[in-house]
C-alpha cells in the first residue's frame, strides 16, 4: 500500500521470458492462472477468446521448454488444471504462503504478497505486495532464507521432480548473501514469527512510538487464560520495551444499523481495553475505502501487516501471509502447524493504511463463521504419470473408505479397502490435468503429475484430423477459437464443393486478406524468443505452422490444385516474411533459426523461380517486380 501495485505487472515478462517459474499458494484458481498468469509471464500473444486453439498451443510448446510450478494447499484446490506444470499440493500441515518467483537470465524476481492465485486475492482484495530483484553481481539480503525455505519444503514434500525448484535453488545458491534488510520470516525456521518481530522490534535504534496490527483473521484463544492469550502475549511483550507505546488493533468489518459485525475476539479485546485503556485503539476496516483517484471502492481487506512507527522516522512493517493467530505466528520447524513466508522491512517509507473507523467495544457484535462443509481429508499422497501408467501413492492411515476415483468425468476407480498403490496400466492422458476423489462426506482433488513432460503430446499439440493449406491459414488468421470448432466446420463443409481446385480458387480469390493476416500471426510467433532448440524446431514442425503450410501449398502446386499465379504469390509473401524476420534475444543463434527455415524454405525458393523463369510476358514482368520491391533473388 505503499503505492497501488498491478501484480499482473509485475508478473508480465515484456518480452523477457523467464527460465524457471515457481508459485506458492494457500488458494488455487487454475483457469486464473492459466487463462491470465501463464500469459502473462510466458509472453503468449494469442487471446483466448479470438483464437482458443492458438493460444492453447502456443502455451503447451512454452510450457515444453520453461519448468513451471505450483505448491497450494490440498484443501483448498477444487481441480481445473489443464496444461503440462508441475502442481504439488501440502496436506500434512496448512500451506499458506504467497510467493512467486520468476527465474530471469540475469535475475530472479521474488514476489512476496497476502493474496492467493484467487479471483479475490488477485483482484478484489485489499492486499499487501512486496517484491525485489535479486541479481548475482550484487548482494541482498533474503537468499539465505529463501533457500532454506526451498531445501525445508524440498525435503519435507519431496519436490526432486519439480525442476522449477531446483533451478531456483541453483540460483540462490549463487548468490551473495549480506546481513541487513529486508529479510525474510518463515514458519521454516528455529524460531516463530512471534518470537522474530519482538526480536527485531527490541534491537531497531530509536524508540517505537506507534504499532499497529492489521489483520483479517485473529485468534480467538477463547479457552486459554488472557494474559496467555497471542494478543495480550504480544502486547504485554511490547509494553515491557516500550511502555509508552501506541496500538492500534484494526479488523474488517459489515456495518449494520450503530453495530459493526466481526469475526475477532470481541471478549479478549475488551479485556485488553480494560487493562491499558487509552494505550489501546481499536479500528474497523469496512469494504469501502478511498483510492487514489478518489473514487470509492469495495476492498475486502485481506492484508495482513504489523506496521511499528519509531521516533527517528524510521518504520518496522512485516507483511506477507502471516495472519494474528497462533498457527501462523507461533509456528516453527518443531512445531509446525502452518507454512508462512512474510518479508521485514526496516525503512523510512511510510504504508499507506486503508481508511480506519475508531470503535468500542460495545459498538462490535461478534458473528460466528458459517458452518463449511466437511473439510477432506487428502489421502493421496502423489499420482505419477510416466507417459504410459499412472501411479497412485495412498497415505493407509488417513484413507477414507469406500472411496472413488474419477478421472475426465470417469469413474476410473472404485476402493472398498485400503491400499498403499494402485497402478493403472496404460493410462491416456487427456486435457484434465487432476483427479477427483470422492468419499462419503467430502470430495476433494489430486493433481496428476508427470515428471518426464518432454515425451508427452497433449490435444494442444497435435491433431487429429486431416488438415488442408486453408485450415492452417483459417486458424493462422484467428478464425477458429478451438480444435473442436475446426473439426466441425470441416465436416460439415465436406461435399460443399465437388471439384477441389474450385474451392481453393474460391477460398484464395475471397479471402486474400485473410492470408495476409494469417503470414502476420506467423511472423509473429517466428519472432518470438525461444530457449531450446527443440521449443522452436516444435513450433515450426507442428501441425499448424510453417513447414507443414509451405508444403501443402508445393503438394497443391503439384497436383494441379492450384495455378502457377496462386502459388507465386502465396511463397513470396512467406519468403519475404521469411527474410525479413527479426528475432526477439534468446539463447538460440540466429544462425541455427535460419539454418532451420531455409531447409524448409528450400523448394519453395526453387518452385518460385522456375514459375519465374518459365513465364512469359506481363506475367513475367509482374513476377520480377514484385520480387525486386521484396529484396529477393528471382
Amino acid at each position: 500500500m505503499i503505492k497501488y501495485t498491478d501484480i499482473f505487472e509485475l508478473l508480465d515478462s515484456g518480452g523477457n521470458l523467464p527460465l524457471a517459474a515457481l508459485f506458492m499458494t494457500y488458494g488455487f484458481d487454475p483457469e486464473l492462472f492459466e487463462q491470465h498468469i501463464l500469459p502473462a509471464f510466458l509472453g503468449i500473444e494469442a487471446d483466448p477468446n479470438e483464437n482458443e486453439l492458438k493460444f492453447r498451443n502456443q502455451i503447451a510448446l512454452k510450457l515444453k521448454e520453461i519448468p513451471v510450478g505450483v505448491i497450494s494447499d490440498a484443501k483448498q484446490f477444487n481441480g481445473g488444471r489443464t496444461f503440462l506444470y508441475d502442481h504439488v499440493v501440502v496436506n500434512s500441515e496448512t500451506f499458506h504462503p504467497k510467493c512467486f518467483m520468476l527465474l530471469f537470465k540475469d535475475f530472479l524476481r521474488v514476489i512476496i504478497a497476502s493474496g492467493n492465485i484467487t479471483k479475490s486475492g488477485f483482484c478484489y482484495n485489499a492486499e499487501l505486495i512486496w517484491h525485489g530483484d535479486l541479481y548475482l553481481d550484487g548482494s541482498n539480503s533474503i537468499s539465505e532464507e529463501l533457500n532454506h525455505i526451498l531445501m525445508f519444503m524440498n525435503v519435507t514434500y519431496g519436490l526432486d521432480k519439480l525442476i522449477a525448484v531446483q533451478e531456483i535453488m541453483k540460483f540462490l545458491g549463487k548468490c551473495s548473501f549480506t546481513n541487513g534488510f529486508p529479510k525474510v520470516l518463515s514458519t521454516c525456521a528455529k524460531q516463530s514469527v512471534f518470537s522474530r518481530i519482538l526480536e527485531e522490534l527490541k534491537n531497531c535504534r530509536g524508540k517505537c512510538k506507534a504499532i499497529t496490527v492489521l489483520s483479517p483473521f485473529y485468534e480467538n484463544d477463547r479457552e486459554q487464560e488472557l494474559e496467555s492469550t497471542l494478543l495480550m502475549s504480544f502486547i504485554d511483550e511490547v509494553k515491557l520495551q516500550y511502555p509508552n507505546v501506541k496500538m492500534k488493533i484494526c479488523f474488517p468489518a459489515n456495518k449494520q444499523g450503530e453495530q459493526y459485525m466481526v469475526n475477532a475476539p470481541v471478549g479478549i479485546f475488551g479485556e485488553i481495553t480494560k487493562k491499558y485503556k487509552d494505550d489501546i485503539g481499536l479500528f474497523v476496516v469496512t469494504k469501502e475505502w478511498e483510492r487514489e483517484d478518489g473514487e470509492p471502492i469495495p476492498r475486502t481487506l485481506h492484508a495482513k501487516l504489523i506496521y511499528a512507527e519509531f521516533d527517528n522516522g524510521y518504520n518496522l512493517y512485516l507483511s506477507g501471509s502471516v495472519n494474528f493467530t497462533n498457527n501462523a505466528m507461533r509456528s516453527n520447524e518443531r512445531d509446525l502447524r502452518n507454512i508462512e513466508i512474510g518479508v521485514l522491512n526496516y525503512t523510512k517509507s511510510k504504508l499507506l493504511i486503508p481508511n480506519c473507523t475508531k470503535v468500542s467495544v460495545d459498538m462490535l457484535s461478534f458473528v460466528e463463521p458459517v458452518e463449511q462443509a466437511k473439510i477432506p481429508v487428502c489421502f493421496i499422497d502423489s499420482a505419477i504419470y510416466d507417459g504410459t501408467n499412472l501411479v497412485i501413492q495412498f497415505n493407509i492411515n488417513k484413507m477414507a473408505i469406500p472411496c472413488g476415483i474419477y478421472y475426465n468425468g470417469h469413474l476410473i476407480m472404485t476402493l472398498d479397502e485400503r491400499v498403499t498403490e494402485k497402478r493403472i496400466i496404460n493410462f491416456s492422458l487427456k486435457k484434465p490435468q487432476d483427479l477427483k476423489v470422492v468419499c462419503k462426506e467430502y470430495t476433494f482433488f489430486v493433481p496428476i503429475l508427470i515428471p518426464n513432460k518432454e515425451g508427452i503430446e497433449t490435444e494442444d499439440l497435435k491433431i487429429t484430423f486431416s488438415l488442408e493449406m486453408k485450415d492452417i491459414i483459417d486458424y493462422l488468421a484467428g478464425k477458429y477459437k478451438s480444435l473442436t470448432e475446426l473439426e466441425r466446420l470441416k465436416k460439415l463443409s465436406i461435399g460443399r464443393y465437388e471439384d477441389k481446385t474450385a474451392a481453393i480458387t474460391v477460398f484464395f480469390r475471397q479471402n486474400l486478406q485473410r492470408f495476409f493476416k494469417a503470414l502476420d500471426a506467423l511472423k509473429q510467433g517466428l519472432e518470438l524468443p525461444y530457449y531450446t532448440e527443440t521449443s522452436f524446431n516444435n513450433y515450426i514442425s507442428a501441425p499448424i505452422g510453417i513447414k507443414n503450410l509451405v508444403n501443402m501449398i508445393l503438394s497443391d502446386f503439384k497436383q494441379g490444385v492450384t495455378g502457377e499465379e496462386e502459388t507465386f504469390l502465396l511463397l513470396v509473401e512467406i519468403w519475404n516474411v521469411i527474410e525479413h524476420i527479426e528475432y526477439q534475444d534468446d539463447w538460440l543463434t540466429e544462425d541455427y533459426k535460419n539454418r532451420l527455415l531455409n531447409d524448409i524454405m528450400q523448394e519453395a525458393i526453387k518452385t518460385v523461380q522456375r514459375i519465374v523463369k518459365t513465364s512469359k510476358g506481363s506475367y513475367r514482368n509482374q513476377y520480377q517486380v514484385m520480387l525486386k520491391a521484396y529484396g529477393l533473388v528471382g
